[in-house]
């Protein structure tokens, strides 16, 4: 099994969630399944996420998940708060959002 922890807009993966109180989703584990294609079985795109995690830790495209794993799954308008690319190792960013940073 598999368990999900929506956050943002991807709540509404789960029909009645509601922002005051945890949303957790919980799928069958799939042998061999990376975070990508985990990710696609949900109906997302890279470009719905932003800042995903594996058991605490930055999810990565590549990764194979494992029966029992935890993951935060935050929409693209949810990210690390210095955006993260030195984690990520890439300079990707959503140019098509307009933020104003405080």
């Amino acid at each position: 099994m598999i368990e999900i922890h929506l956050y943002g807009n991807l709540r509404a993966l789960v029909s009645g969630s509601n922002a005051s109180e945890d949303t957790v989703l919980k799928l069958e584990f799939v042998e061999n399944e990376t975070f990508a294609q985990f990710t696609g079985r949900l109906g997302l795109t890279p470009a719905d996420l932003g800042d995903c995690f594996i058991n605490g830790n930055l999810a990565k495209a590549d990764y194979v998940l494992a029966d029992g794993d935890r993951i935060g799954l935050f929409p693209f308008n949810m990210v690390l708060l210095c955006g993260g690319q030195h984690l990520k190792g890439h300079g990707y960013t959503r140019d098509d959002v307009d933020v104003d940073y405080y």
